[in-house]
């Protein structure tokens, strides 16, 4: 009998480099969300050192001058605050997607997977029943010539 061969073997090749190729850009967008919450965290730091500094002048005293100097710096810290939120919700949504694309080239890669493990076993099935029928044939010769 000739050798077990899977006709959608190039299906599953290329299902398994679409899996390979999109669990590298989900990789690559769970790195971007880790770098922006990195990024979203010192900003929200600075604001917290800058507010801790304007705290301590005030207590100090100041002028009028130096008071709208900080509250101008601290509403733009709180804008970049803003911005930077905005592009981590951003770059969660497309982690999302990806995520989600890796799931489904996942199913589809397990489905062919599947579907060629029980090809591999219809095929040693039949190897097994043409071994059962070949010796069950030589059997029944050898009693053949043994009578004759």
């Amino acid at each position: 009998m000739k050798k077990f061969h899977f006709q959608l073997d190039t299906v599953l090749g290329y299902k398994q480099q679409v899996l390979d190729n999109r669990l590298v850009e989900h990789g690559a967008a769970v790195a971007q969300v880790t770098r922006q919450e990195a990024v979203l965290l010192d900003a929200q730091n600075r604001r917290g050192a800058y507010e801790a500094e304007f705290r301590q002048k005030q207590a100090e005293g100041m002028t009028m001058f130096e008071a709208l100097k900080y509250q101008s710096c601290m509403e733009a810290l709180m804008r970049e605050i803003e911005r930077e939120k905005e592009k981590l919700v951003q770059l969660r949504r497309i982690e999302e997607e990806k995520r989600a694309r890796v799931v489904e080239s996942r199913v589809e890669t397990k489905t062919l997977e599947k579907l060629k493990e029980i090809k591999l076993q219809d095929y040693n099935y039949d190897i097994h029943k043409e071994e059962e029928r070949f010796i069950d044939d030589l059997t029944a010769t050898k009693r053949v010539l043994s009578n004759a």
